[in-house]
């Protein structure tokens, strides 16, 4: 195989990489900025007509306020934790007391609810997302006190369209880190967020839209043979003009 074959296999490798979707996982700032950039980051602190519901210990089955519900008062997204649309919805929760620093920004998060509308620190929790307009880019701040979390992305969200969703990406999240997916094309109709430890979850910073850039970062041994494809291209370059002379 010649220099300039295997510089072009390099690039097409990595071109083959950035072509599918990518999970993240991080407290890196660099890497969560360039995740966000582009994107949407509700922090949940000021909704109109709502009130976050004050709590200071995540309790289990705890009466939540109508006002703390929320639904459609985030621009270009509807939330629900499963149930019947519009009815059984997550809510916001104030964080205060010994738990005031598990808030990412601010001190209100979204957390389930249960269908007796009731607070789901538990079992079983989640939070079921649909965009109408289709976006690229999910990512939040999971609770670093509760569980971690699985992360589905779908084409559409059954729950919301009455059709039948196709999974996109599934990804595991850890509490305390922030997590998404990002996909190359704007295709993210659901999403869904599982909580699965006995602690449940919130979430916060809820990052959203069709970011300018979605192609994931190379891992190191990506960068490398990037780099070796480059360095080849360089030198089949640098012998052309040399022969050429």
């Amino acid at each position: 195989m010649t220099l300039r074959s295997l510089a072009c296999a390099a690039i097409g490798v990595g071109s083959i990489t950035a072509a599918v979707g990518a999970g993240v996982d991080t407290t890196d700032p660099t890497v969560i900025a360039a995740f966000q950039s582009g994107l949407t980051v509700q922090t949940f602190e000021s909704l109109a007509g709502r009130t976050p519901q004050a709590i200071t210990a995540y309790t289990q089955g705890a009466p939540v306020s109508p006002n703390a519900f929320i639904f459609n008062q985030v621009p270009g997204v509807q939330f629900s934790v499963g149930g019947a649309v519009g009815t059984n919805m997550p809510a916001l929760y104030q964080l205060g007391g010994a738990i005031a620093g598990n808030a990412h920004s601010g001190s209100t998060v979204l957390g389930p609810v249960d269908f007796d509308f009731t607070t789901k620190f538990g079992p079983g929790a989640f939070i079921e997302v649909f965009f109408p307009v289709k976006v690229s880019s999910v990512g939040f701040w999971l609770n670093p006190a509760l569980g971690n979390a699985t992360l589905i992305a779908a084409d559409t969200n059954f729950a919301f369209s009455g059709l039948t969703e196709t999974t996109l990406e599934t990804f595991a999240g850890t509490a305390g880190r922030f997590v998404g997916i990002a996909r190359p094309t704007a295709d993210i109709g659901g999403f869904k967020i599982i909580g699965t430890g006995a602690t449940g979850l919130t979430v916060d910073d809820f990052s959203y839209g069709v970011a300018g850039a979605t192609t994931p970062i190379p891992e190191p041994a990506e960068w490398a043979l990037l780099l070796g494809g480059a360095a080849a291209m360089a030198a089949w370059r640098r012998r052309g003009s040399q022969g050429r002379a």
